[in-house]
């Protein structure tokens, strides 16, 4: 096997388990999202005659960050084209860890960006 064929195939090995694992997750949140969904509902119903529903809503708009989040067809278009998403951290984290003499650096950087990922996702939608 020649060297390419080697990069191929890891490349082709990184993809499979990336896509199996976003599988398992997309689907762990869909099995989670069902009764959240129909409890979010419920309460909305309630609270119909008092407020606006927005619980729902909520649920919704966070299931849609996730979902955008996971990309789970990120393997079947340019890698370099992807936007910012987990792929996009996974694969600076493997360049981090490939390079030594600047891991260190972009290991800060991937710090700052997931702490700045967290507290846009824990912000409340606004509306």
């Amino acid at each position: 096997m020649a060297l390419s064929d080697h990069r191929r195939g890891f490349a082709l090995a990184r993809d499979l388990v990336g896509f199996v694992l976003k599988l398992a997750v997309d689907a762990a949140r869909d099995v989670i999202m069902i009764p959240l969904s129909i409890i979010a509902a419920g309460i909305d119903f309630a609270l119909i005659r008092r407020q606006e529903p927005r619980y729902f809503r909520a649920l919704l708009e966070f299931g849609q960050r996730n979902a955008e989040s996971i990309d789970l067809w990120a393997a079947a278009y340019d890698r370099h084209a992807q936007p910012e998403n987990v792929d996009a951290v996974l694969a600076r984290l493997e360049q981090a860890v490939r390079d030594p003499a600047t891991g260190a650096r972009r290991a800060r950087v991937l710090r700052r960006w997931a702490e700045r990922q967290l507290r846009r996702r824990r912000t409340p939608p606004s509306g």
